[in-house]
């Protein structure tokens, strides 16, 4: 996402939203995707020779839950904020790396469909959210 400098007025806020390409900002990993675009509204103030940004992130991965491997949705909301230095001869700033690691960090390390969830059954494999199995347990 760029922001154009010519575009702000000192002391005042200017918000600016936009709607990111996530292969443009390279966010498939192992096991998350994200095929939305990633809206994004920034609040900018320019104060000097810096920006200050407020900005909220919102998209949509989708994923595997790590026990039944079901495919779930998973909403990614962030607030966060900024603060560039920028020097007289700069005309735009791109802050897409930085929305990039945000998103990046948002990423659950085990995605769940629900907390409660019970996995697969270790000897048959089936879902046992959707029911027991008829394996003897174990002693």
């Amino acid at each position: 996402m760029k922001i154009e400098l010519r575009q702000l007025s000192a002391f005042q806020d200017v918000i600016i939203q936009s709607e990111e390409n996530p292969s443009a900002l390279d966010l498939q990993t192992t096991g998350i995707l994200i095929n939305e675009p990633v809206k994004v509204k920034a609040i900018v103030s320019k104060i000097e020779n810096s920006l200050n940004l407020k900005i909220n992130l919102q998209a949509k991965a989708l994923g595997q839950c790590s026990r039944c491997l079901n495919d779930i949705v998973l909403p990614i909301a962030k607030d966060f904020r900024l603060n560039i230095a920028i020097d007289k001869s700069d005309t735009s700033i791109d802050i897409s790396e930085d929305i990039r690691q945000e998103i990046i960090l948002e990423y659950p390390d085990k995605p769940l469909c629900k907390e409660t969830c019970l996995g697969l059954c270790v000897n048959c494999g089936r879902n046992l959210n959707e029911g027991n199995c008829n394996c003897k347990e174990e002693k």
